[in-house]
């Protein structure tokens, strides 16, 4: 039996303990890519984007990013990127006809939000879509969270930079494939950033061979080239209608309006591409014995994509080879190379 002596020591040991800060189990599992996410403490909404940002701390705004032209309490940087980021849904989803990634297959009935968050970036990292659905558990969420979906955009874009939009098409590429290879995702999100810029995307010289059809593959960015090619082949009209209420809008503080031209090549054709790309990945998906929802991040990207993203891209060609001898040139190239599925 313990003397009281010894009960005394006992009950100071445990009030010590009772005083020493504790992580919960659920604080010690959050991988350090979610935390510093959840550490964004301010949020503005906007539609389906909460756009998450912080004003103290590593990734806080500047002074010169904290102004408030229309002093409403949120910096113009933070609304001119949801502001952006709601033009470009609208314009793809109403006036280019692409289905909201919402609506896929992938994400319908799971996803709720478009988590962004404005953070500091590696150098020469400007912004980032992720395709896996994510719940952050905030705790400023209700119980159980919100699964969503991710984008990353540097807080040392200019307001009018053009990566929301950017990373927002890659979100609607997520919707309809799997398919990740960059020569498909970062050229064709090249393309899409004319529909808010002025003018349309420069046109490069169309492969003539298997080998620089390669060539094409090993590309990223300037992948643009054969797909504003392609896309003009396919329309050389480049116009496209707005309504009123999706072309006056300005960013804040700025007379400068987020919609700058009514020109763009290929919005029928880039559609067509994504509908050939969904139905190529089931293909693959089938083949190889593989979820049709979801494969390895290594899969996505695999160099074996490669040549199922460029027979879905030649399918998509037929649907417009009718009204472009370019276009019918093209596919005679490659059609003796490539089998049609």
């Amino acid at each position: 039996m313990m003397s009281p002596k010894h009960w005394m020591i006992l009950a100071i040991i445990a009030v010590a303990f009772s005083l020493v800060p504790c992580c919960t189990k659920a604080e010690k599992k959050i991988p350090e890519w979610k935390k510093k996410r959840i550490d964004l403490k301010e949020c503005y909404v906007e539609d389906e984007f909460r756009v998450f940002y912080a004003l103290e701390g590593e990734s806080a705004l500047s002074a010169e990013q904290k102004t408030d032209t229309d002093k409403d309490g949120v910096p113009d940087k933070i609304q001119n990127i949801a502001r952006q980021l709601v033009v470009a849904r609208q314009l793809y989803v109403e006036v280019f006809k692409l289905r909201h990634p919402f609506e896929s297959p992938r994400y319908k009935d799971r996803v709720k939000y478009f988590d962004v968050h404005v953070a500091s970036m590696p150098s020469g990292n400007f912004g980032l879509a992720g395709d896996g659905i994510v719940n952050y558990a905030r705790p400023t969420d209700p119980k159980g969270g919100y699964d969503v979906l991710t984008i990353d955009v540097s807080k040392d874009v200019s307001c009018t930079n053009l990566t929301p939009a950017h990373e927002l098409f890659h979100e609607f590429q997520n919707g309809y494939t799997l398919f990740k290879n960059a020569w498909f995702t970062e050229g064709t999100a090249r393309w899409v950033e004319y529909a808010l810029l002025k003018g349309v995307g420069k046109a490069g010289k169309l492969p003539a061979s298997k080998a620089e059809k390669e060539a094409l593959y090993k590309l990223k960015y300037d992948a643009s080239g054969f797909w504003n090619a392609l896309a003009q082949a396919s329309d050389g009209n480049a116009t496209f209608c707005v309504p009123k209420e999706l072309a006056e809008p300005n960013y804040v503080g700025t007379q400068q309006q987020i919609i700058q031209d009514r020109r763009l090549h290929g919005i029928d054709f880039m559609r067509a591409i994504l509908e050939e790309l969904d139905a190529m990945d089931d293909k693959v998906s089938k083949e190889e014995g593989l979820n049709p929802l979801d494969w390895s991040e290594s899969r996505q990207n695999a160099a074996e994509n490669n040549d199922p993203i460029w027979t879905a891209t030649l399918n998509a060609c037929r649907r417009f080879r009718e009204k472009s001898p370019q276009m019918r040139k093209f596919i005679r190239q490659f059609s003796q190379l490539q089998p049609v599925d």
